[in-house]
């Protein structure tokens, strides 16, 4: 993963509150004068702005990463239940997923579907690095209604469909949310579900929440969403092309969050804060948008997992 850095910045504590509390760390970013980047396609008359082929090898940083290829899992916290399945919406290849219940609990439980960055995998949210299953069980001995963890291995997907035949969206929606209602063994509701994700995957459960709305979803929480305002600017590793990125943008879709609670966490110096902050502006109601000093790392991801937790459970427990 990348280097973390030593985020030492000082910062006003606030409470801010969308469909709930967000902690004190939080600051929200409301009444943005920055206003959400127009002019695609889908929203406008004019006539598409060709983009010249040399403009996509020339990238702003996004959430490229080192590879992270199998992470252990942490002793003593709640079991991780692993397998695969062959995905046809991933181009027949092996899929792996993982599945982490809190401890002590028993009965039928709502899951949360944990959507991973760029170069992690299903397996990566629960290794030493971020340990969300551990801040789960925290959150569940604390007397809290308890929930699972599931995560499918998407690749470098981006969740939507690609030019090379897979999608990684579909194959959550179509593929793994039914092999989880259907895993007795697991023991889980997929009725309404909950969404999380960081960098890639924040990109990702924002879409797929779009896709499946209210009251399906329950919650959607988010860390440093990979979000692009510029149709002539994005890796191609996002988006294969002009026509992919207009078919697949989160800009000019914020009303499909209208009915769904919404958590954003964005440390003040990642390289995807100002498109986020643009994007959320076009919310309404708005989002409860947390910041405090911090990049894109584990480091930043890592210390907001509390609230992200608490803020998923609460509204799956309504």
């Amino acid at each position: 993963m990348t280097s973390e850095r030593d985020d030492t910045t000082n910062r006003a504590d606030l409470t801010v509150h969308r469909h709930g509390r967000v902690s004190r760390r939080s600051v929200l970013v409301g009444g943005l004068g920055a206003a959400v980047i127009g002019g695609l396609a889908a929203c406008s008359d004019q006539e598409p702005t060709k983009v010249e082929p040399r403009k996509l090898e020339t990238r702003a940083a996004d959430d490229e990463l080192p590879s992270e290829t199998s992470p252990p899992q942490i002793a003593g916290g709640p079991p991780l239940v692993t397998g695969s399945f062959v995905s046809a919406k991933m181009g027949g290849r092996e899929t792996r997923w993982a599945v982490a219940r809190p401890a002590g609990v028993t009965g039928r439980l709502p899951v949360v579907v944990v959507l991973h960055a760029l170069n992690t995998n299903e397996k990566s949210i629960f290794s030493s690095k971020l340990e969300m299953q551990n801040v789960l069980q925290r959150y569940v001995d604390a007397g809290n209604a308890p929930f699972a963890l599931a995560a499918a291995d998407a690749a470098r997907n981006y969740f939507h469909p690609r030019a090379d035949g897979t999608d990684g969206g579909a194959m959550i929606l179509d593929e793994f949310l039914p092999m989880l209602a259907s895993n007795s063994e697991l023991n889980l509701s997929t009725e309404r579900i909950g969404l999380f994700g960081w960098s890639m995957g924040g990109y990702g459960a924002l879409r797929l929440g779009a896709l499946l709305g209210a009251p399906r979803v329950a919650a959607i929480a988010v860390s440093s969403p990979a979000l692009w305002a510029d149709p002539r600017n994005f890796p191609p590793r996002a988006f294969d092309s002009y026509d992919d990125y207009q078919a697949n943008s989160l800009f000019g879709q914020q009303a499909a969050f209208a009915k769904i609670p919404l958590l954003i966490s964005i440390g003040s110096s990642d390289q995807f804060f100002t498109y986020t902050r643009q994007w959320a502006a076009g919310l309404h109601p708005p989002a409860a948008f947390g910041t405090s000093a911090g990049g894109h790392t584990n480091r930043y991801w890592r210390s907001v997992l509390p609230e992200q937790v608490e803020f998923l459970g609460r509204n799956l427990a309504r």
